[in-house]
C-alpha cells in the first residue's frame, strides 16, 4: 500500500500500536502512528524497540499531538491507509475524512456487547466471564459484555453469587500483584462513569452493589481515580445505561425467558463488536453465536483475544478486521495478473 497511518486508543496503548504497526510493516508498508495524547509513552518506546531491532529509519514513526494532528495525517495525499481505534463519533469523522482521498480504512470502534447466560450454563464460569467481561482494566475495554442477559430461572442465584464475589475484589495499587482493580485511566473517564451511574439510578435501575468513589486508600493512591464495580439489576432495554457505551465498570443485568427473545434483544443495538454465550449445550452455543450480529463471539468464555484471532466489529462497531488471516486484507492490496505463454487466440484477420 505504501504509507499507512495508525491512530491508537488510550485504554490499550501498546497493544493498539502493535496490532497496527506489526502487520503493516510485515507486508511492506511504512507507518506513522499517533497515540492518544493521554498515553504517548508506550508508542515512543515501541519506536525505540523497532530501531534496536534494525528497522530502517523512517519506516515506523511516532507523531504526538491532539485531534488536529490526526486530521492532518488522515487527509494527507501521501497516506494510502488509515487504521483507527477509538470512539464511534471520532471514527465517523476519521472515516469521512479518509473517504475524500478514497483511502483504505480499518475502524475498531465502540461496543455495547451482550453476554447471554442460559439456564444450563455452568454458573460459576458464567459469573467469572461476566466479571472479566465487565471489570477487567477497570471496565475500560471496548468489547466488554456490559449487557448481561440471564435466564429468569437462575437470575437470583446468579446475582447473589456475583455480588458476593465482587465484594471480595481488592482495590488498590495496579503495580501490586494482589490488586484486582486499579484506577480509571483519567479524570474525564472517571467523571463520565459516575454520571452514568447517577442516570441509571434516576431511570429506575437498582444499584445492587458498588458504583461509588473509593476514599479509604493509602496516601500514595489518594490522587487515583478509583471506583467500586457497579452492578445494576431491574434494568430495561430502553435505559441509557443499557443502550450507551459507558467504558467503565457498570454491569447491567437483564432477565430473559426464551432463546428467540434474548437473541432478538441482544441484536437490538447499533453496535456489533462482540458477544458471549454461556451454555453446556454446544449446539445451542453455536446456533446462538451464528445468530448474534457481532464481529467476535465467545462460547463459555469472554474477552480472550489471541493475536491470530481476526478482530473487528459489525454495524457501528467498525469496518474491516485486524489480526489473523482476516487482517491480511487490511494491509495489502489484491492485484490480478493473467499470464499467457502460448499464442493469442484471435478471430480477426491476420
Amino acid at each position: 500500500l505504501g504509507v499507512t497511518v495508525g491512530i491508537g486508543a488510550w485504554n490499550y496503548p501498546i497493544q493498539s500500536a502493535l496490532w497496527k504497526s506489526a502487520p503493516s510493516l510485515v507486508f511492506g508498508n511504512s507507518m506513522i502512528f499517533k497515540p492518544s495524547e493521554y498515553t504517548p509513552s508506550t508508542a515512543l518506546w515501541l519506536a525505540q524497540c523497532y530501531h534496536a531491532a534494525g528497522l530502517p529509519n523512517g519506516i515506523f514513526q511516532v507523531v504526538l499531538g491532539s485531534r488536529e494532528v490526526g486530521e492532518e495525517l488522515v487527509q494527507s495525499n501521501a497516506v494510502a491507509k488509515v487504521s483507527f481505534t477509538g470512539s464511534l463519533e471520532t471514527g465517523k469523522k476519521v472515516y469521512e475524512m479518509a473517504s475524500r482521498g478514497m483511502k483504505k480504512v480499518t475502524m475498531e470502534l465502540g461496543g455495547k456487547s451482550p453476554l447471554i447466560v442460559f439456564d444450563d450454563a455452568n454458573l460459576d464460569n458464567a459469573i467469572s466471564g461476566a466479571m472479566m467481561g465487565n471489570f477487567y482494566s477497570s471496565g475500560q475495554v471496548c468489547s466488554n459484555g456490559t449487557r448481561v442477559f440471564v435466564h429468569k430461572s437462575i437470575l437470583e442465584e446468579f446475582v447473589n453469587k456475583l455480588v458476593e464475589r465482587t465484594k471480595k475484589m481488592r482495590i488498590g495499587d495496579p503495580m501490586n500483584t494482589n490488586t484486582d482493580i486499579g484506577p480509571m485511566a483519567h479524570e474525564d473517564q472517571y467523571k463520565q462513569v459516575l454520571s452514568y451511574i447517577d442516570v441509571g439510578i434516576k431511570e429506575g435501575a437498582t444499584l445492587r452493589y458498588g458504583g461509588t468513589r473509593v476514599d479509604n486508600l493509602p496516601e500514595n493512591l489518594k490522587d487515583g481515580f478509583y471506583l467500586t464495580p457497579a452492578i445494576f439489576t431491574d434494568c430495561r432495554d430502553d435505559m441509557t445505561i443499557v443502550k450507551e457505551e459507558i467504558f467503565g465498570m457498570v454491569m447491567t443485568i437483564l432477565p430473559f425467558s426464551t432463546e428467540e427473545e434474548v437473541l432478538h434483544r441482544a441484536n437490538d443495538t447499533n453496535f456489533g463488536l462482540a458477544a458471549g454465550v454461556f451454555t453446556q449445550n454446544i449446539q445451542r452455543g453455536h446456533a446462538a453465536a451464528a445468530a448474534l450480529n457481532a464481529g467476535v463471539t465467545w462460547i463459555n468464555n469472554y474477552n480472550l483475544a489471541p493475536v491470530d484471532l481476526p478482530w473487528g466489529g459489525n454495524k457501528h462497531s467498525g469496518i474491516g478486521r485486524e489480526n489473523g488471516v482476516g487482517g491480511v486484507e487490511s494491509w495489502t492490496q489484491l492485484k490480478s495478473v493473467y499470464v499467457e505463454m502460448g499464442n493469442v487466440e484471435c478471430d480477426y484477420p491476420k
